[in-house]
């Protein structure tokens, strides 16, 4: 039975996949509107600059992000702007899976890779979810 639930949950027109598709783009959404109050903290060289310089990127590409970000979250959640909704999932799929491969191979523990793997993963089932409404054509 187990085996069968997920496949059918994702691949049907059900209430089920309406309900994924809601709970991961929403989820989505408010992580990139929240990240980018935490990317725009250069003033206090915060929690996030401290973690670019871990990671060896330069503490400005905060700025860069959060400003990407905001405009991802809206497009995603937004109707309509098919084709830019199509880049706003791209760029945040590149975003959390940079995140998780950039911990990964300055060998922090794995923990610190999860959360933005997880980010990547609903990043990847609110496309894959996503209504025909929201689709590109073609």
């Amino acid at each position: 039975m187990g085996q069968t639930l997920i496949p059918n949950i994702l691949s049907g027109s059900s209430k089920a996949k309406q309900w994924v598709y809601w709970i991961t783009t929403t989820f989505l959404a408010f992580e990139l509107f929240f990240g980018a109050t935490w990317d725009f903290d250069l003033v206090k060289k915060g929690f996030v600059s401290g973690i670019l310089t871990h990671l060896g990127y330069p503490v400005y590409l905060s700025f860069i992000l959060g400003c990407a970000k905001i405009p991802a979250g809206v497009a995603i959640l937004m109707p309509g702007y098919r084709l830019l909704k199509e880049w706003a999932y791209a760029g945040a799929f590149f975003l959390f899976a940079g995140a998780c491969a950039s911990h990964l191979i300055v060998r922090d523990p794995l923990a610190n890779a999860i959360y933005p793997l997880t980010l990547a993963i609903f990043t990847l089932l609110s496309w894959w979810l996503r209504p025909a409404t929201r689709k590109v054509a073609g």
